[in-house]
């Protein structure tokens, strides 16, 4: 284990027995047995720790889809399924760490949406989705609208905090009912970013307008 991933789950593992997280590198280094000036080598204070954590959830995920062979196949539709499925198989392994972190800042008040420890896995999800954005544009899944296509990635964080939500509160076999929510959630997204009968009829009266005077 690299000592980044053996504090990350050090970290894991004290918020866990303790039910908080540590107070201080002190702490944190007596329970996992390693000397600070080695943990001050990969982080700067503990406070950091927990955002790193959600970003790595991140990184496994696209290392996982990324080294299956048929994932170069995919339709971007079916690319962002797949990160969806595999992110909450990436998540299930540490359900009650995310559950005692979600309660506690539930009940200081704090929204999911304004959790601070995300700020670096959506910093990295966005530039990952803005990537199979501009693929769908390319291959025309998606479709290019004026003022609204940058805002696209923004959106699908928006859906992603959805999920996530919707995960910590789902008791179904298997979390089988977030498996539904996936697919209906990403299916109603892609129908919006696609091409509708909107897009064809401004088309059409974008090419009048520019064909009247001839």
């Amino acid at each position: 284990m690299k000592p980044e991933e053996k504090i990350r789950q050090g970290y894991i593992d004290y918020i866990l027995e303790h039910n908080h997280p540590p107070k201080s590198v002190y702490a944190l280094c007596k329970s996992i047995k390693m000397k600070e000036d080695a943990f001050y080598e990969h982080y700067t204070s503990v406070n950091v720790i927990e955002s790193d954590i959600w970003k790595s959830f991140f990184e496994e995920t696209i290392n996982r889809i990324e080294q299956e062979e048929v994932y170069s196949t995919y339709t971007v539709r079916e690319k962002v399924v797949a990160f969806y499925y595999t992110w909450i198989e990436e998540l299930k392994s540490n359900r009650s760490f995310i559950l005692t972190v979600y309660q506690a800042k539930k009940e200081r008040g704090i929204r999911l949406e304004d959790f601070k420890v995300l700020k670096a896995f959506k910093q990295s999800f966005q530039d990952y989705m803005t990537n199979l954005v501009n693929e769908g544009l390319e291959s025309g899944e998606i479709a290019e609208r004026p003022y609204i296509t940058a805002q696209y990635s923004k959106a699908l964080w928006v859906q992603t905090l959805t999920i996530l939500r919707f995960w910590i509160k789902d008791h179904s076999k298997g979390f089988e009912k977030t498996d539904i929510y996936i697919e209906k959630v990403a299916n109603l997204g892609f129908d919006l970013m696609g091409k509708t009968a909107l897009d064809s009829a401004f088309d059409l009266m974008k090419f009048a307008f520019q064909n009247r005077m001839q």
